[in-house]
Parts: C-alpha cells; sequence; structure tokens
C-alpha cells in the first residue's frame, strides 16, 4: 500500500539524507503523480539543500 503525501507532511518530515538528489526522489516517490504541489514543493527542497 502507497501512502501519499499530503501538503502539511513536506513540513513536518525531514528528508535528512548526505545527499539531496536522494533526498528529492524519496519526497517525489511519495507524492501522487498528479500533485504538481507536492512535486513543486520537492523541489523546493532540493533547492534548499543546494543552497
Amino acid at each position: 500500500m502507497r501512502i501519499l503525501m499530503k501538503k502539511y507532511d513536506l513540513k513536518e518530515s525531514k528528508y535528512v539524507t548526505f545527499d539531496p538528489v536522494e533526498s528529492y526522489f524519496e519526497c517525489i516517490s511519495s507524492c501522487d503523480i498528479s500533485d504538481g504541489i507536492c512535486i513543486s514543493q520537492c523541489v523546493e527542497i532540493l533547492r534548499d539543500d543546494e543552497s
């Protein structure tokens, strides 16, 4: 069973890995493919990790 990520989960969850790209893929794998907001927030997480 796949649990889909809700908007609030992105703020609560800590995608803490040593590799920002791995963190990004963990994030998007929890999004519904049609949920552009979730995917966009994962991109923001990746962008913030690179800063």
